[in-house]
């Protein structure tokens, strides 16, 4: 029999946000945070062994993400299904309805109201009860196509956020509109931060992408933006802060030379943590 009172666990790596959750969440009186797991990998052990009702899954986590998550939980036999909403700072749509095709049984993007958050658990996991304990099934292309109606707002202005930050960082380190690889390397950046493991290699995880998106060859490609990023290189030589911190964590070859991948992948990791101090600052207005 189901116990009254709602058990909890979060699956995030923000925590800042886990706090703010918890704190949320056990204030409520029908709810309970039982654990709070940083990455994938302690969230699996964590869901097998303490058996949440909830789990509030972010998809983008270190160690394991939130769809190797899914995909191991898929293959469990005789193990309590808790009620999986997943949730993400970066909407992508073929993300969303993998991670439905995969169980999630809600979607939020991030940033949420704690209080539309709370409204959903409880509605889930209400419809999960009114079940005998099984969720009413529909598609993930249904479940999808709910999740982003009611977020479609959210998905935009986090891409726009996206967009102009990763914007600003590169016109701050003198790459212009006006050269080839101005817009390669921001959409490079830009995949980066969508999928964070794509950096790993990114002429054949990113460069490819971007060769079949604007018929090119993946050696132009690198050609284009590494011309870019000499070219900012040579007009930055009374660089500024953002640019002398960039130089001194990448530049290599005495300084001769910047590597596009280094360049790509601190510029990511950059504009996704700005992005996330962006979000933090909505959240704490809310």
């Amino acid at each position: 029999m189901m116990s009254d009172t709602i058990s909890v666990l979060i699956a995030d790596d923000n925590n800042e946000l886990c706090d703010l959750l918890s704190e949320s969440i056990n204030s409520t009186g029908d709810m309970r945070v039982i654990a709070t797991a940083g990455d994938g990998k302690t969230a699996v052990e964590l869901i097998r062994e303490l058996e949440p009702d909830v789990v509030l899954l972010d998809i983008i986590m270190p160690k394991l993400d939130g769809l190797g998550v899914l995909e191991r939980m898929a293959h469990w036999e005789n193990a309590k299904r808790p009620v999986i909403i997943a949730s993400t700072s970066v909407g992508s749509e073929s993300i969303i309805i993998r991670a439905m095709e995969l169980g999630a049984d809600y979607y939020i993007m991030k940033p949420f109201k704690v209080s539309v958050l709370i409204t959903r658990i409880r509605q889930t996991y209400s419809e999960k009860v009114a079940n005998n304990g099984y969720l009413a099934r529909t598609t993930g292309r249904r479940l999808h196509a709910r999740a982003q109606v009611q977020n479609e707002d959210a998905v935009r202005q986090s891409s726009v956020d996206a967009i102009q930050i990763v914007t600003e960082l590169i016109s701050s380190i003198g790459v212009t509109p006006n050269l080839a690889g101005y817009n390669y390397l921001r959409e490079a950046v830009l995949a980066g931060m969508e999928q964070p493991e794509r950096l790993a290699n990114v002429s054949g995880n990113i460069y490819t992408i971007l060769a079949e998106k604007y018929n090119a060859k993946v050696r132009n490609i690198d050609r284009a933006i590494r011309c870019a990023l000499l070219s900012a290189q040579k007009k930055t030589k009374n660089a500024n802060g953002f640019m002398r911190e960039m130089q001194e964590s990448i530049l290599i070859n005495n300084g001769k030379r910047l590597n596009n991948s280094q360049v790509i992948a601190y510029l990511a990791k950059k504009a996704g943590s700005r992005l996330a101090e962006t979000k933090s600052r909505m959240y704490r207005g809310m």
